[in-house]
């Protein structure tokens, strides 16, 4: 090094301008800010280089960088390519540096990750990642919660070690989420999906500072091979293709948009316009570019380039809804066949547009196309609504054979070699199992049934070298089966709703999946994660009523979701019984009889049924009408806790649950269907409060003789969804929540007047509570932006908001703890003392 002219710089000679330029070989985003730059350089020469002698450096040098200007400042990148030998080593020694920048706080010498420096929480995660220490930054929590989840998404994919593959799924569960919300909220979330994992000290991490926090979750709908979410958006096909070298997925949806997003962090590359919804698509390499088939519910084909968004041609000739289109290549020129509505399957050449084939034969509408290589000729297998599967040779346009067995339209196709053989696989609308083809003598090798309800989609994946078969549909779970032995191997859950697409493909090497549905956001999986992974118990349907009551002593909470009851110890959320109800369970109450346990239980299909807690018996049943019983309470009548339902029929009805009767004690017709139920006390006479689809709110009296409604109040709602009744300054209250209102209407029981209105939610409330904490009586409420709210009823003003993963369908209080039934997840919160 030379002195340089009397400004305190130095002069590099071309060793010293080779290690001042290799930081930025390794510059991520718009580059390295000047400090860092030095920094950087320092960590990987061992020379004290300083700023200005970087900021000399840099007036030097101009024509070899590239400089941005950031809210930050100029960002500085190689305009070409650099010094990047040693890798690893390098990549180490930049993380290590970066992580010393960090600030540690004055308590207890913590990183304080609001003070780093921007370029550090956007990319450190990278430079983690290539040095293969990504795992090691994870446990620091508070980084999961400050790193820019962008750049966090990206590294995670980057496969690490064993022992990090627990926090990386916690910050995949809801990385959908992180993206755009606030560090209070991602905080929030983080926690709750910690707890969801069973990582309750994790959980008690993320949560410091945070006025609830949880203390245990069921985890039935996270999987560790979940690698994000696209919400906000459902989707009725997709297909996968490469782009620039990166892979993406195809979606086509009811409104009429396609989209195409990068599979790696889920960004949006383009969106195309068709006319009319997109139910069908597939993609197709023509003139070395990537290109997309659509389908629409108009009879519209049109095939799109996918790296401007250009229409290419239209293929015509359909009549009505495209069900089906699939591509493949035949004697090297790329081909797609359709088909759809008008039972004709046709084919066509896509590098000119013109009509190969028209294969008719099946008798109703063509639902799925996928392709196999048989006796050496290209083949198309064919799914229809006339309970066939068809195979055509693609080579003359002829039948070769007609699969027959399935007793139910057949909505799904994929193909794929089982031990040398070509084989397809089926899916019915009205079957729960799958069915497995020899597809060269037309046998049936096995039926797959393993999903609880019936099956929309499948699709075909190598994993391990071994065929396996994707299977989904309307129980929400995608299921992932070993072809050899027709074993099931995994179970991928989360959805909340049915899964009517999937598609496979590859990502760096690794299998992946994209599934979706019409009204269930698409997922992205890595297939390689998807086995070995042990199941948490819990629900395996949406949780729709929770409650509490004490047992032997002891608090518990009481669930209802998809076919069962289940009860929980509330203190560690052990679960002490699990009680099979036999229909979706849609509403329950809980009470004390006689100091013991009970609960009353409503769902589909009129089964009602009290059940005893302690014993986890059902006591008796309660016989009615075969309609949906919409909600159930425990009333006071003559001193004793009696049962009322309400049914879809508009009947209220009132059981002694001491009596074994088939009759109820009471029965009453209502004008409009009863949609929530509380027993309340007013003017110190017990009385049951009702909210319907009328909007209005009705007291009754259960008791002698005469009018049972005392009482209606018009709430202005377009119909009331939930309701809770309280006590403020000493008189009878109730809390409504309507249609998707996103207000909350506080009503004075005593005179029928609006006391107060909790505004401020960002979307439609679902579910109303209240509860008593030192003697302030508080309204928790749950809406559709995957939020809870605390309210303080009395000034009628917001203290707290929860973020949740997913929205909650139904809140309760016990003590100070929150029970919330989140999809099917049931997630317990303390407040922080």
């Amino acid at each position: 090094m030379t002195s340089g002219d009397g400004g305190g710089g130095m002069t590099p000679d071309s060793d010293d301008e080779a290690a001042l330029l290799r930081p930025l070989a390794f510059a991520e985003g718009a580059g390295l800010p000047l400090a860092l730059w030095a920094v950087l350089a320092r960590a990987l020469s061992g020379h004290p280089w300083t700023a200005q002698d970087v900021s000399a450096f840099r007036d030097r040098a101009g024509e070899l960088l590239a400089e941005t200007r950031t809210p930050e400042g100029a960002a500085y990148r190689l305009r070409a390519g650099g010094d990047r030998s040693d890798e690893r080593q390098a990549q180490q020694a930049i993380t290590n540096a970066l992580l010393v920048e960090v600030p540690r706080d004055g308590d207890g010498g913590h990183r304080d990750w609001p003070a780093a420096a921007p370029y550090i929480v956007d990319h450190l995660a990278a430079h983690a990642a290539a040095a293969g220490v990504l795992d090691e930054v994870l446990e620091d929590a508070e980084y999961l919660v400050h790193a820019t989840p962008r750049g966090l998404l990206r590294a995670l994919n980057i496969p690490g070690s064993t022992e990090g593959r627990v926090r990386r799924s916690v910050y995949r569960a809801s990385v959908h989420v992180h993206a755009t919300a606030s560090l209070s909220e991602r905080r929030d979330v983080l926690a709750i999906d910690a707890a969801r994992h069973g990582e309750t000290g994790l959980a008690r991490e993320l949560s410091r500072g945070r006025p609830w926090r949880p203390r245990w979750a069921t985890g039935t709908m996270i999987h560790p091979a979940l690698r994000f979410t696209r919400t906000g958006l459902g989707v009725d096909a997709a297909a996968c293709t490469v782009i620039d070298g990166r892979p993406h997925a195809v979606t086509g949806c009811y409104d009429s948009s396609v989209r195409v997003w990068d599979l790696v962090d889920g960004t949006e590359r383009l969106v195309i316009t068709e006319d009319d919804g997109v139910y069908a698509l597939d993609c197709a390499e023509i003139d070395g570019r990537p290109h997309v088939v659509t389908g629409t519910c108009s009879g519209g084909v049109r095939v799109w380039d996918l790296d401007t968004g250009a229409e290419r041609f239209t293929l015509e000739g359909h009549k009505g809804w495209i069900r089906a289109v699939g591509c493949t290549v035949i004697d090297g020129r790329p081909h797609a066949v359709t088909a759809g509505e008008d039972r004709l399957v046709r084919l066509w050449d896509l590098v000119d547009g013109s009509e190969r084939a028209r294969m008719p034969g099946h008798t109703d509408e063509v639902r799925a196309v996928a392709f196999a290589e048989v006796a050496g000729r290209p083949v198309a297998v064919t799914g229809g609504c006339d309970d066939t599967v068809r195979v055509w040779d693609l080579e003359d346009g002829v039948e070769r054979a007609v699969l027959t067995g399935h007793t139910s339209a057949v909505y799904s196709v994929a193909c794929t070699v089982i031990d040398g053989v070509p084989h397809a696989v089926t899916g019915g609308g009205g079957e729960c199992a799958v069915r497995v083809w020899c597809l060269t003598d037309g046998s049936e090798r096995a039926a797959l049934g393993g999903n609880t309800s019936w099956t929309s989609v499948v699709s075909c994946v190598d994993l391990d070298g071994r065929p396996h078969v994707l299977t989904a549909g309307a129980d929400c779970t995608v299921r992932v089966w070993d072809l050899t032995e027709d074993a099931e191997r995994a179970v991928l859950t989360g959805h909340q709703g049915h899964v009517d697409v999937l598609a496979c493909t590859e990502v760096d090497g690794r299998p992946y999946a994209v599934s979706g549905g019409h009204s269930a956001s698409p997922r992205v999986w890595d297939l390689g994660d998807a086995v070995p992974f042990a199941v948490r118990g819990g629900h395996t349907g949406t949780v729709r009523a929770v409650g509490t009551v004490d047992i032997d002593g002891r608090p518990h909470a009481v669930t209802g979701g998809d076919t069962t009851v289940r009860v929980w110890d509330l203190a560690d959320g052990a679960e002490r019984h699990t009680l099979s109800h036999g229909h979706r369970v849609e509403a329950l109450a809980c009470t004390t009889v006689d100091g013991g346990p009970y609960a009353a239980v409503g769902g589909c299909c009129g089964a009602a049924r009290v059940w005893d807690l302690a014993a986890g018996t059902g006591l008796r049943d309660l016989p009615g009408p075969d309609h949906r019983v919409e909600t159930v309470a425990w009333a006071d009548v003559k001193g004793r806790p009696h049962v009322v339902t309400s049914d879809q029929d508009r009947t209220v009805r009132v059981w002694d649950p001491d009596e074994d009767v088939e009759r109820p004690l009471l029965t009453d017709r209502t004008r409009s269907a009863v949609r929530a139920m509380e027993s309340v006390s007013v003017d110190g006479r017990p009385h049951l409060l009702t909210g319907s689809d009328d909007a209005a709110l009705r007291l009754w009296r259960l008791t002698g003789k005469g009018r049972r409604v005392t009482a209606t109040v018009h709430t202005g709602h377009h119909w009331v969804r939930a309701l809770a009744g309280t006590v403020l300054d000493g008189r009878p209250h109730a809390l409504t929540a309507g249609g998707s209102d996103t207000a909350v209407q506080v009503w004075d029981l005593t005179d029928g007047t609006l006391r107060s209105t909790l505004q401020g939610h960002p979307s439609g409330v679902l579910a109303v509570a209240c509860a008593t904490w030192n003697d302030r009586t508080d309204a928790i409420t749950s809406d559709g932006s995957g939020a809870v709210h605390v309210w303080d009823l009395a000034p009628a003003r917001l203290r707290e908001k929860v973020a949740l993963p997913a929205r909650a369908q139904c809140v309760t209080a016990a003590g100070q703890a929150l029970v919330i039934g989140m999809g099917d997840d049931v997630v317990v919160l303390d407040r922080d003392r």
